[in-house]
């Protein structure tokens, strides 16, 4: 059967938002969760600023089990719970900018988020007493307002889905040091958005579920460590492998952590710096394949050898 391009199916004429990205059964509308067509293991895709299903929508490992069938390439990009290391000899103030970068941007609605932050335990104090004074005045509201840094999560469900970890993590020992509830900005206009206050978990361990889990939202969970390698087998004890982050001013150690780090990109010094140029993807359950940069063109295209002979063939025959 002949393949059809995406955009030339009738579903998707008239696309309004520019941009369709399907990749997890999660679909809203309304606010409410739509239900899953259990028939199909599929379920509606809706265009956001019509409500229109533009297409069926199938779970990823669905998708690469149906590419098998077909020997059809794939690629997939299925999130993270990525560690940021911060060691005693970084420079703080940058550490500490990065930190926020890497749980803070897009409410946190990032999947390559550093949400497993490991600080050296000489200065943690230090580093949780500046986080938590300018996690606080994160200025949350409406994101089209210069001044905003931080807007509203993308459905009632997801809210009250952060907030429950945010409980559990609670239940399971952690210390909330600021936020983590559910946030009413000034604005009367924002009143029925889904807005969560930027959360700082302290006393966290490996084993609880907001260090294990991805959250997708703006919780940063802090944990303290002692040697190089130990935190990279903590760090590495995950079944994801996206992204991941050292600041430290030796940089050898930097080198040696990013080269054992299990995870398809590592920050140094920096974190949530995505230049085009630069190919994005994961380890492990993470996915595989790249996004961006001049390998990606090689998931898009087939390699084909023509060899030319241009005298006489030699033959043993």
């Amino acid at each position: 059967m002949a393949q059809q391009p995406l955009l030339s199916l009738p579903e998707f004429q008239s696309v309004s938002t520019g941009t369709l990205v399907v990749k997890e059964p999660l679909n809203f509308w309304g606010g409410a969760r739509v239900k899953p067509k259990d028939t199909k293991n599929s379920e509606p895709v809706y265009e956001p600023a019509t409500g229109r299903v533009l297409c069926d929508m199938i779970p990823c490992l669905i998708v690469m089990e149906m590419a098998a069938k077909g020997v059809k390439q794939v690629t997939l990009e299925l999130g993270g719970k990525s560690p940021l290391i911060i060691f005693k000899d970084c420079e703080l103030e940058n550490a500490i900018k990065g930190a926020l970068m890497a749980n803070f941007l897009t409410q946190g609605e990032v999947c390559c988020n550093g949400t497993r932050v490991f600080v050296q335990r000489e200065i943690m104090p230090q580093f949780l007493e500046e986080v938590v004074k300018r996690t606080k005045a994160i200025p949350v509201g409406d994101p089209m307002c210069e001044e905003t840094r931080m807007g509203a999560l993308i459905s009632k469900p997801h809210m009250e889905k952060v907030l429950g970890f945010i409980k559990q993590a609670r239940e399971q020992g952690a210390k909330v040091l600021c936020g983590g509830e559910q946030f009413l900005p000034n604005d009367p206009k924002l009143k029925d958005g889904y807005f969560v206050s930027p959360c700082v978990l302290d006393n966290c361990r490996d084993d609880m579920t907001c260090v294990k889990e991805e959250i997708f939202g703006p919780v940063m969970s802090v944990l303290p460590f002692d040697t190089e390698e130990e935190v990279l087998q903590r760090a590495n004890n995950t079944t994801f492998g996206l992204a991941s982050g050292v600041f430290t001013r030796d940089i050898a150690r930097a080198h040696r952590v990013a080269a054992n780090l299990q995870a398809g990109t590592c920050y140094i010094n920096n974190y949530n710096v995505g230049p085009v140029e630069v190919p994005f993807g994961g380890y492990k359950m993470s996915g595989f394949g790249r996004e961006n940069g001049q390998v990606t063109i090689e998931y898009y295209s087939q390699l084909k050898t023509v060899v030319v002979e241009m005298g006489d063939v030699e033959s043993i025959f």
